[in-house]
C-alpha cells in the first residue's frame, strides 16, 4: 500500500485558504543574487501557512519575527517573483492540494524555483515548478533545455534530490525512448563528463522495475512530495 503524503509542518487546511489574504501583519521580504534584487511586501500568515522556513523566521523569537523584515542573499529575485505568483494562486484555491494552473517554465526559472522552494520548505512549490518544467520538455520533445537542469540540479541539490531524480529520469527516457545520441556535435557529452554522478544515477533508474520514463507515459509519482494527481496536468506527446 503506498504510503500517504503528508503536508509539512506549517501547512494546515484548517480554513480557507483566502482567508490569509485578510492578515493585518505584512513582512517585507527582500531577495537579492549580488546582481539583481527585488522587495515584496506579503501577509504575513500566507508565507507561514506555506513555508516553514517563513513559519520558523516569523513565529519564533528570532530578530525577523520583531522586524518583521526578511531578508534572502543568494536567492534569484526570477525565482521569488515566480513563489509570489504561486503563492496567491495557491492562496485562492479552493483545495489547499491545488498547485495552481501549470503551464511551460522556462528551465532556467523552474531550476532556480525548485531549489527556492527546497530551502523555503515549500514542496508544493517545488512540485508546481516541476510540472512546470515537465510540461517544457515534453512540448520540445524533452532535450531542449534539460541541460541547465542537469547542471543546476548537480550544482545545487543534494544527492538522491527529486530534482536530481527529474533530471536524469528525463535524459534516460530521451535515451531510450527518443533515440538521443551522446555526441560532441550534440553536445551531450560534454554534459556526462562534466556532471558528476549523472550516469551513475541513470543506471540506477534503469535498474528500477517500473521504469521512470518521465517524459512519456510513467511519470514516477515519487517525485512529487504533496498529495497532488500528476494525471491532472499531464500532456499526451
Amino acid at each position: 500500500m503506498a504510503q500517504q503524503k503528508r503536508n509539512p509542518p506549517g501547512i494546515s487546511e484548517a480554513k480557507p485558504l483566502a482567508r490569509l489574504l485578510e492578515g493585518d501583519t505584512s513582512i517585507t521580504v527582500k531577495v537579492s543574487d549580488g546582481k539583481t534584487a527585488g522587495v515584496w511586501t506579503l501577509p504575513k500568515d500566507l508565507l507561514t501557512r506555506a513555508s516553514s522556513f517563513f513559519d520558523a523566521a516569523l513565529n519564533r523569537p528570532w530578530p525577523e519575527s520583531k522586524s518583521k523584515q526578511v531578508e534572502l542573499k543568494d536567492d534569484d529575485p526570477a525565482a521569488f517573483r515566480f513563489f509570489v505568483q504561486w503563492l496567491y494562486s495557491w492562496a485562492l484555491s479552493k483545495d489547499g492540494n491545488h498547485l495552481g494552473p501549470v503551464s511551460q517554465i522556462d528551465p532556467m526559472i523552474g531550476a532556480r524555483a525548485w531549489i527556492l522552494g527546497d530551502k523555503l520548505g515549500c514542496p508544493r512549490f517545488q512540485d508546481f515548478a516541476l510540472v512546470g518544467m515537465y510540461h517544457y520538455l515534453a512540448a520540445r520533445l524533452g532535450t531542449g533545455g534539460l541541460g541547465i537542469i542537469i547542471r543546476a540540479a548537480y550544482a545545487n541539490t543534494p544527492p538522491g534530490s527529486r530534482l536530481r531524480r527529474f533530471a536524469a529520469g528525463a535524459l534516460l527516457d530521451c535515451v531510450t525512448n527518443r533515440k538521443l545520441v551522446f555526441s560532441k556535435s550534440s553536445g551531450w557529452t560534454d554534459v556526462i563528463d562534466e556532471v558528476e554522478d549523472l550516469s551513475n544515477d541513470m543506471v540506477k533508474l534503469q535498474m528500477l522495475k517500473t521504469k521512470p520514463y518521465v517524459l512519456t507515459e510513467n511519470w514516477p509519482d515519487f517525485l512529487l512530495a504533496s498529495s497532488y494527481d500528476i494525471s491532472k496536468h499531464k500532456k499526451a506527446i
